[in-house]
């Protein structure tokens, strides 16, 4: 039993201690089991019934630094040691060892983890074995290993189930014996034969095996026990040994005698309740209700049970209460209401009624109500006072973050909860400054204001949000919420509430960063549409219009002059014919969109580049190191319309001999640059004409900024930048 052997080594490497903590966890840290002075200490609900997470006892510090412990086991195959900070109301330091248990033909193991406090380092001198029961015998449950070869070894609470004295379970001879002693059976009450055990199931199947067997002690009264058996395989894929866990339950008529119990003190409570309680099925059929309940209604209960309730008391109060139970029967969820009850005497009762639904286990819908007479008030108040110091007691409890700033004395009290959140230790967390120099600087100033504003104009309350740094140097965004006592006039005390809500916020970013893709999807769209309208319109004026004014051109030509000044205005009309048809052919290669899908954003400005230059007025210098792939198809044509635009106001203002043109990559931005040596204009005493209000109108589509340096005699700088993404 390679693996047995190997847990007993690791056990009797460790010195004896009363608190000593033994537990197994799994790669991901889920508590397998653990021993009992881990249970009691770290307050613990057996393993095996509630599942807990060994990260989570841990400081936040310290869980990457165990996380490497258990790789650094695992791969080097040998114990590694972490001193750590375990939680136990507050954090403890201690020192632990990792310890891999391979599973034979599996591709995951477990990790045996030993834990003592730093402060507790001198060992009792004992033989290896001796350490190793003590450390088996306090396990909470009953633990067994049973090879193949017959050898047995069990902790004392196994011994205890089976009715033996300390060492006489020692071999499965004895366990067997033992079994047949105790007459085993089923939930039938076929005996089961210690061949069918689920230990023995585990050995012959090689599979896990549980069950619920009833055995008849030594006392003579019978016992529930639940038997958990699980193989240990070897190389070969077979078991070689199994592990099996009990639990023993209380037999059934110690269920029976709780039972009447609990139903003796339910009675017990409606008999005592000074208030209104009752419970409903499903038909609002009543089916319990308090003393007081039938006392103030008149009510006998023999008569008043299992009839409609709204049919026995008053139909002014049935009146008031009918929708609410109808409500939470619908909902499901509690109802809170204060209602003014008149009596036909004439008497005014004020009850706080809270309605709410009942699980009863068998899937039945039930509904419970319970009624306080507002009119008693001192019993009113006597109940606040009691609630204000159960509140105070539990302050520390809840899962709700809570703070109190006592203004007289400067203390700030923070609960559990709230040094949870931040990750700080209890006697870390000092006055309002410690507090104010973790605030993030860009918010710390708006809410020393906020606090500030609120006290000098009296308001009762104040909230703001804000990032706090937490001692993982990470921030969290924080809701706070301040509520402000005042004595005289002044302020005395603040206290506080505070909520995490930095997934609140990382989700509100996403529905911006969303927000904005679909603005530019919808920018892109609305280019698309321009520019495709502006092409249509450009065909219809190259293909119809020029076409209309071609053909009135033949026409005007194949007229015969009468006179010297008929053939003049022949001439003249066929000038201005050829002027038009020339400026519609201009007019619609510049509404036509250029074919970028086909040519790169460079490809389609040498193209224009080289029209302009053959009119040979322009020296044009053209510098670029932009990838075609970079830019989306609605930037390339908004840059292209940028250029063409710049080069009608040059062509037409400026008179300028050269033009320096730039189209580069900045960092996550293109900018382009037109630099020309013209006339040059005062850019604030000139106004911006169509040209430049397209320009301006086609970066900012795509959040981009247009900047133009000029001055008369000094030419044109244009720069347009426009993010890459």
């Amino acid at each position: 039993m390679k693996q047995w052997k190997a847990f007993k080594n690791i056990i009797s490497a460790h010195g004896l201690q009363k608190d000593l903590f033994l537990t197994l966890i799994d790669e991901s840290g889920n508590i397998l089991c653990s021993n009992a002075v881990m249970q009691r200490s770290l307050h613990l609900e057996n393993p095996r019934q509630v599942k807990s997470n060994f990260f989570n006892l841990l400081h936040p510090e310290h869980v990457a630094t165990f996380q490497d412990a258990i790789r650094s086991s695992r791969s080097e195959k040998t114990p590694h040691a972490a001193e750590l900070y375990l939680k136990n109301g507050h954090y403890h330091r201690m020192k632990w060892e990792v310890n891999y248990l391979a599973r034979p033909g599996k591709k995951t193991g477990s990790f045996l983890c030993v834990g003592q406090n730093v402060k507790d380092e001198q060992i009792t001198q004992l033989t290896p074995e001796t350490k190793y029961q003590f450390l088996f015998d306090e396990l909470n449950a009953g633990v067994f290993f049973i090879d193949k070869d017959g050898e047995l070894m069990a902790n004392r609470k196994t011994e205890a189930i089976f009715c033996v004295e300390t060492g006489q379970l020692n071999s499965s001879c004895h366990l067997k014996a033992k079994w047949n002693d105790l007459h085993f059976s089923n939930r039938a009450g076929k005996i089961i034969d210690f061949e069918e055990s689920p230990f023995m199931r585990s050995f012959h199947s090689g599979l896990q095996h549980s069950e619920v067997l009833i055995a008849k002690r030594c006392e003579g009264n019978t016992h529930w026990v639940q038997f958990n058996a699980s193989p240990l395989m070897d190389e070969e894929g077979k078991p070689y040994a199994i592990l099996t866990s009990i639990f023993d339950f209380p037999d059934e008529p110690a269920l029976h005698n709780d039972l009447r119990d609990t139903g003796t003190l339910f009675r017990s409570f409606l008999d005592k309740t000074p208030n209104l309680a009752w419970v409903l099925d499903e038909d609002a059929n009543l089916l319990f209700a308090s003393a007081s309940f039938y006392q103030y209604f008149g009510l006998i209960e023999e008569q008043a049970l299992n009839n409609n309730i709204f049919s026995i008391i008053p139909s002014s109060v049935a009146d008031t209460l009918y929708n609410k139970h109808v409500q939470v029967l619908e909902n499901g969820t509690t109802t809170e209401t204060v209602e003014k009850v008149k009596w036909s005497d004439g008497t005014n009762f004020i009850f706080h009624v809270t309605i709410f639904p009942i699980d009863s286990g068998s899937g039945k819908r039930m509904i419970g109500g319970h009624a306080v007479n507002l009119a008693d008030k001192y019993a009113v108040e006597k109940q606040l006072r009691e609630a204000n110091d159960r509140l105070l007691l539990l302050s520390r409890a809840t899962s709700d973050a809570i703070w109190e700033w006592d203004m007289q004395t400067g203390y700030i009290f923070r609960n559990d909860a709230l040094m949870d959140m931040i990750g700080y230790q209890g006697e870390d967390a000092r006055g309002l400054s410690w507090w104010l120099r973790r605030i993030h600087p860009e918010d710390r100033n708006r809410v020393t204001d906020t606090i500030k504003d609120a006290t000098d104009k009296g308001r009762h309350s104040w909230e703001d949000e804000y990032r706090f740094k937490c001692s993982d140097g990470s921030y969290k965004h924080i809701q706070d919420h301040g509520y402000v006592v005042y004595e005289n006039g002044l302020p005395v005390k603040m206290i506080g509430s505070l909520q995490d809500v930095t997934e609140l916020k990382q989700l509100e970013d996403q529905l911006t960063m969303e927000k904005l893709q679909r603005q530019k999807e919808i920018s892109e769209t609305v280019i698309r549409v321009q520019e495709k309208e502006r092409t249509r319109i450009g065909h219809e004026l190259h293909d119809n219009v020029n076409q209309i004014l071609s053909t009135t051109k033949m026409f005007v030509e194949m007229l015969t002059p009468a006179s010297d000044e008929d053939k003049k205005l022949k001439e003249k009309s066929i000038e201005y014919l050829m002027a038009s048809i020339e400026e519609i052919r201009k007019l619609s290669k510049e509404l036509v969109v250029p074919q970028l899908k086909e040519k790169s954003l460079v490809e389609s400005i040498y193209v224009l580049l080289e029209d302009i230059q053959m009119a040979g007025k322009l020296k044009i210098k053209f510098v670029h190191d932009i990838e075609n792939s970079m830019l989306s198809p609605g930037k390339k044509v908004t840059i292209f319309r940028i250029v063409q635009e710049q080069f009608k106001n040059i062509l037409k203002y400026s008179k300028a001999k050269q033009v320096d043109i730039h189209l580069n990559c900045k960092e996550e931005n293109v900018m382009l640059v037109i630099k020309d040596n013209g006339v040059g204009f005062d850019p604030k005493k000139t106004h911006r004409g169509i040209g430049l209000s397209n320009i301006h109108d086609r970066a900012r589509f795509y959040n981009g900024e247009v900047l133009i340096e000029a001055a008369p005699g000094k030419g044109c700088a244009l720069t347009v930048t426009i993010p890459l993404f």
